[in-house]
């Protein structure tokens, strides 16, 4: 049986990334199933025209790889497989982002941001990274300020002095780089000298908006710029909106400041909601076009209404998300220990810790404030109408999700 180096898996994965798009689901459950190196090995294989996608997909069935049950899987080998040579010819993305002081980072590195992992089948295998800072260190405690590009002087402050206030408070400010309320946000940060990491859509190697080159440069100094797309690869439209699932995610709250009806920034939030992550929003005037996103949010009971970092740090402690809940669980000895020494009642068990592979990307799938019909579900967790039906009845029983008229809902859950 051949052993995988950490040199092979860090190899194999730099490939991938430059062969599949960001968030494909069908690309991580294939990795998830059989790894990076031997799913690499298939993509090029089928690339090269030893075999093809259908009897690699029937090799896969043979061996019991539960990736090949999926009914897409043959046609999305084949539209990897025409990136293959790319990524053969190309040359190596490691070597590229070595010269320029940058870094591949991987699940299994130690500075790998755990907290990605809740986006499950829409998870990263892995980011390209540049700057200082380690990511598992600055995003232990993250909140996302990002909005309009066409920002007004209102929104620019709003965000210039939210960002300097967290970063005042040891909080690192997470945002996309964008001109107007990202770059206000990055700004307020830096001048705090404290880091701020910036979600990049295309190559680290690449700073997009070219005139921005002077803030990315700056971010470098003590922060991270970050992104999925190989190095060389251009930001494009649909990987902008992908890339906003990495900044909610990231971030324990999104923060929406000046955001217009049609803005990149509500596509923020909805990861954010998705995850069950809080999402905040700053008012503005009601004559004003760019924040009627920004309203709209709040209208709908979807964005808590903010004026300063004071009640935005009350939303990240009053509701952390179970990733960055450091209470013992009633499974810690120590935990349960202290907690009959003291004569208090232990925790009561989390019963996401009981919840088996689908159902927890079920989970991931479903958000709080928008019911999801099967069929929806079914696709995004890259799953069977049966095995996503089963998952969400365990999720019902559970007390983790519940049918309401125009689908399926995620509940809020209180720990301890």
């Amino acid at each position: 049986m051949t052993v995988n180096t950490d040199e092979d898996v860090r190899a194999a994965i730099a490939s991938l990334l430059r062969i599949g798009e960001p968030g494909d689901g069908l690309l991580k459950r294939l990795v998830d199933g059989i790894g990076p190196v031997a799913a690499r090995g298939i993509i090029m294989a089928v690339g090269r025209g030893e075999t093809t996608a259908h009897e690699a997909v029937h090799g896969l069935t043979v061996t019991g790889t539960e990736a090949a049950e999926h009914g897409q899987m043959a046609e999305a080998i084949d539209r990897w497989a025409v990136r293959a040579g790319d990524a053969e010819t190309r040359g190596n993305d490691l070597d590229s982002i070595a010269r320029i002081g940058g870094r591949l980072v991987i699940p299994d590195d130690d500075e790998w941001p755990r907290m990605l992992d809740d986006l499950g089948p829409a998870a990263p295998l892995g980011l390209w990274v540049r700057g200082a800072a380690s990511l598992s260190t600055v995003l232990t405690r993250a909140v996302a300020v990002v909005g309009a590009r066409a920002a007004s002087s209102y929104g620019t402050k709003c965000a210039s002095d939210l960002a300097w206030d967290l970063a005042a408070r040891g909080i690192t400010v997470v945002s996309g780089g964008a001109f107007g309320i990202d770059a206000a946000a990055h700004r307020a940060a830096i001048a705090r000298e404290a880091p701020t990491v910036a979600f990049m859509a295309g190559g680290v190697d690449r700073f997009y908006p070219a005139a921005n080159a002077d803030l990315f440069e700056q971010i470098l100094a003590t922060g991270a710029i970050v992104s999925e797309t190989a190095p060389g690869m251009t930001p494009m439209r649909h990987r902008f909106l992908l890339r906003n699932r990495l900044i909610a995610g990231s971030s324990q709250v999104s923060v929406i400041v000046e955001a217009g009806w049609r803005s990149g920034a509500l596509n923020t939030a909805r990861h954010a909601l998705e995850l069950s992550r809080q999402v905040a929003a700053f008012p503005g005037s009601v004559y004003s076009a760019s924040s009627t996103g920004a309203h709209k949010l709040v209208r709908e009971h979807e964005a808590e209404l903010v004026t300063c970092s004071d009640d935005v740090i009350a939303l990240m402690d009053d509701e952390t998300p179970a990733l960055f809940d450091e209470t013992p669980s009633l499974f810690d000895a120590t935990g349960a220990g202290a907690a009959a020494e003291n004569g208090d009642r232990p925790p009561a068990p989390d019963p996401r810790e009981a919840l088996d592979e689908r159902e927890r990307i079920c989970l991931n799938v479903l958000t709080v404030s928008k019911p999801l019909d099967v069929g929806t579900i079914a696709s995004r967790a890259g799953l069977t109408i049966a095995d996503a039906l089963n998952s969400l009845t365990t999720l019902d029983l559970a007390g983790l999700a519940e049918r309401r008229d125009t689908g399926w809902v995620k509940l809020r859950t209180s720990r301890g």
